[in-house]
């Protein structure tokens, strides 16, 4: 998603915005998929299952590990006190908006809701800790705000290995031990070795070459995704394995992106940049398709394709629609 470095098109690389694409149609599948087990539409707990594992398994960790790729540089290049600032209009006033939105849509949709709401009072609610998919908002807003205190006040700038360091240790202590667990923390707590791991590959010339080095990535990816069926179910896992598919996932798409520049990977960068406005406001058009497609069919084709294209189509209406009125980043986009 665009939450960090909000770089020009000139300076834009084109793998990142393809990869951000990616991840953005993984997380708008996995919220129809799930939104159908919800729903009790799929009927099939291994069918269920071997889909969410996939998604699940390193989709978010991606956009934690891109947002770390380039957050050092970027929190360099400003005051501290305008980089602050942007954390709070990019990311904190997206998840307040978006939370009384997606709850309102729920109330208009009354009995055709997975999560049912009624009465105004359901819209009188303090917005944090966040809920619904809005945690990654929060998550990030944290790790942004004590890694740039950390480089601005305390450290400086690090590099590679200090970041790996730290890493692995956020990741061991966070598998360990219940501090920062909480209702407040355990988003940030739980993916910051992914956006450590991100700040450490920001700080070197990572650019896999070659079919040998695609085959390897591809080879990686398959068969941690495959593993991940028999290792053992652990936060520890979890956060490993995450981070080493997103890891095999990125190089995948980096070699692709430069052995050709193909119309889908350009609508996938396109995608990619959009990522922020599809992830606020995906799930309401995701949710309305299926409740009004359940009155004609109960076909789970049907309700993925067009649930999902829904959820990636309407957001960007709504972006077309206000940038002829004003700024997208007015609604978080």
């Amino acid at each position: 998603m665009t939450l960090t470095a909000e770089a020009s098109p000139k300076t834009r690389d084109m793998w990142m915005d393809v990869a951000k694409g990616v991840g953005i149609i993984l997380v708008v599948i996995g919220h129809a998929w799930r939104g159908l087990e919800t729903a009790g539409m799929i009927g099939n707990a291994w069918a269920f299952q071997l889909v969410d594992r996939l998604i699940y398994n390193f989709h978010m960790p991606l956009f934690f590990l891109l947002s770390g790729m380039t957050f050092q540089s970027w929190a360099l290049r400003r005051p501290v006190g305008e980089a602050a600032f942007s954390r709070v209009t990019r990311l904190l006033w997206p998840l307040v908006l978006w939370t009384y939105l997606f709850t309102a849509a729920r109330l208009a949709a009354g009995d055709a809701a997975n999560t049912q709401m009624s009465g105004l009072e359901s819209l009188l609610f303090f917005p944090l800790p966040p809920r619904d998919h809005f945690w990654f908002l929060w998550a990030l807003f944290l790790q942004h705000l004590v890694v740039l205190a950390l480089i601005r006040f305390v450290t400086g700038p690090l590099s590679a290995p200090t970041w790996a360091a730290l890493a692995g240790l956020v990741v061991l202590a966070s598998s360990f031990t219940p501090v920062g667990l909480n209702a407040w923390t355990v988003g940030a707590a739980t993916y910051a070795g992914a956006f450590l791991a991100g700040l450490a590959l920001g700080q070197t010339n990572w650019r896999p070459q070659g079919a040998f080095a695609f085959l390897i990535a591809v080879a990686v990816f398959v068969g941690f995704q495959a593993a991940s069926f028999q290792l053992p179910q652990s936060l520890l896992v979890a956060q490993v394995l995450g981070i080493a598919l997103s890891l095999a996932a990125l190089a995948v798409v980096y070699l692709l992106t430069n052995s050709r520049q193909t119309a889908p990977l350009r609508l996938l960068a396109y995608l990619g940049i959009a990522s922020m406005g599809i992830y606020l406001a995906h799930t309401i058009f995701s949710a309305g398709t299926r409740a009004v497609l359940g009155r004609f069919t109960p076909d789970l084709t049907a309700h993925m394709i067009l649930g999902t294209l829904a959820g990636i189509v309407g957001p960007l209406i709504i972006y077309a629609v206000i940038r002829r009125v004003g700024r997208p980043s007015w609604i978080g986009f």
